[in-house]
């Protein structure tokens, strides 16, 4: 089959764009290329939600999108340090009371393993408490290199959202002072390219949305309906919930902490009750990965098989980031080569 320009222009930005995405996942820099899509889609959504809503003042809606997410993120991550700044100075403040509280956990936790697993640990929290001493001092440089590395990936992530808010509002601001002049062909396609991409990230986002609402569902009933069944009442189980909506819309990492979180509650209770809910969570969590697929397979007329062999390629090759990546990198590449007509 014979190519037009258009199509040979179509297929070299895909190309261009497929090189680009696997070199930024082999150094580790497609979080801020995320954070980055996030950031400029939700510039584009909110800027045409402000011009329909503020017509007299439609041409400021870009600075007004732009100052909007730039303070709800800014007030995001100054929440988050604020609440874990006034944790510590809590705990700090009454150290009895949270040693006293420790060791409550610890006993919880200790009583409810079977007693073969039991016969290995310390006997008691002052022994704990040198056994992680001794540990921290044996692993300083390991421990200074895995906060280093978070630092690192938190400023990668800011960077992505601020390249992103720069990039949706000069997008707004040439749209606004749209005066028709004509563009170079590459330029076009290039254009048509990034907004392919939007297009599928709007997908894989909803999608995401759609699957923390999921999980939050079954975890409620897991939590409030099956384990009260049999006599069973988790601590903190509102909050466990509303943590599993929030962390839900990170992929798969966000899954991985509220499962943490939710195992190490259970632990509290009963070592059998822990197992359950572990197992419970895992068959969910394999559940929504055939759930992803069938949104973004339905949107991009693609079978569910295709999108998880995908998932599963790109994770062998980059690991999560390729996990988290794969829905957003296939259906970009089929829905460009629908758009071009090639298949």
């Amino acid at each position: 089959m014979l190519l037009n320009n258009n199509q040979k222009l179509g297929l070299f930005c895909l190309t261009l764009f497929s090189v680009f995405f696997i070199i930024l996942m082999q150094v580790h820099l497609m979080p801020a290329v995320i954070a980055g899509l996030l950031t400029y889609t939700l510039t584009q959504k909110l800027d045409e939600f402000l011009s329909r809503k503020m017509i007299r003042f439609s041409h400021q809606s870009k600075l007004v999108s732009v100052l909007v997410l730039t303070t709800l993120i800014m007030s995001i991550f100054i929440g988050g340090f604020w609440y874990l700044f006034a944790w510590f100075v809590d705990m700090a403040k009454h150290p009895t009371e949270t040693l006293t509280n420790m060791k409550l956990v610890v006993n919880n936790v200790v009583n409810s393993l079977p007693s073969s697993v039991t016969h290995y640990l310390p006997d008691d929290l002052d022994e704990v408490k040198s056994t992680i001493m001794i540990y921290l001092k044996d692993h300083v440089f390991y421990l200074q290199s895995i906060i280093k590395k978070v630092f690192h990936d938190l400023v990668i992530l800011i960077v992505g959202m601020i390249i992103g808010l720069i990039l949706g509002y000069k997008e707004n601001q040439r749209s606004s002072n749209n005066n028709q002049m004509t563009q170079r062909a590459l330029t076009k396609a290039l254009k048509t390219s990034l907004n392919r991409l939007v297009v599928v990230f709007q997908y894989v986002a909803m999608s995401q949305v759609v699957i923390a609402l999921f999980n939050t569902i079954m975890t409620a009933i897991l939590l409030f309906i099956i384990l009260p069944v049999f006599g069973i009442h988790l601590p903190f189980s509102k909050s466990l919930v509303l943590a599993t909506f929030v962390f839900g819309l990170i992929p798969i990492i966000g899954n991985l902490i509220v499962n943490g979180l939710i195992f190490f509650v259970a632990f509290t209770v009963s070592f059998t009750v822990a197992m359950v809910i572990i197992v419970y969570l895992i068959l969910i969590h394999k559940m929504e990965y055939v759930l992803n697929a069938k949104i973004v397979g339905t949107k991009i007329h693609a079978g569910i098989c295709e999108l998880l062999i995908s998932m599963l390629f790109l994770e062998t090759l980059f690991g999560v980031i390729g996990l988290i990546f794969a829905p957003i990198f296939y259906a970009f590449i089929k829905l460009s080569l629908k758009e071009l007509r090639i298949i």
